[in-house]
């Protein structure tokens, strides 16, 4: 709605349609990490660039938030370039957390990417 201080113009419906285009194909869009403490518990994320709007993630290879440790690695598939994430669980005790992992990219159509991380780390049988 749109409100102006006209008196002589009512409020005004105003309708906005638009197209939306996927950046780039993100499987999946969020990392569980299930497991007992003490092992290892790894998730893995395929980011793919659409080929209309072609990019390069700018972040580092390696990072570390709080309770994971994660590595970026371009891989060249069928389908062109990819990248490949990788999160592993730092946790060593019975929690549950939740983090996100911001990646920077080369172009201003969509500056950052973020994955976000669940964990439920249960007790060691």
């Amino acid at each position: 709605m749109i409100h102006t201080n006209d008196k002589k113009q009512p409020p005004l419906r105003l309708h906005i349609f638009g197209k939306v285009e996927k950046f780039a194909t993100i499987s999946p869009k969020r990392v569980k990490l299930t497991g007992e403490a003490g092992k290892e518990i790894k998730g893995y994320v395929r980011i793919i660039p659409e080929k209309k709007y072609p990019f390069k993630l700018v972040e580092q290879k390696e990072g570390q938030g709080k309770n994971i440790s994660y590595t970026i690695e371009r891989v060249v598939a069928e389908t062109g370039e990819e990248y490949l994430l990788t999160v592993k669980n730092l946790k060593q005790t019975k929690d549950r957390y939740f983090e996100t992992i911001t990646i920077k990219t080369d172009t201003m159509i969509q500056p950052e990417i973020k994955i976000r991380i669940y964990g439920n780390i249960t007790e060691p049988k």
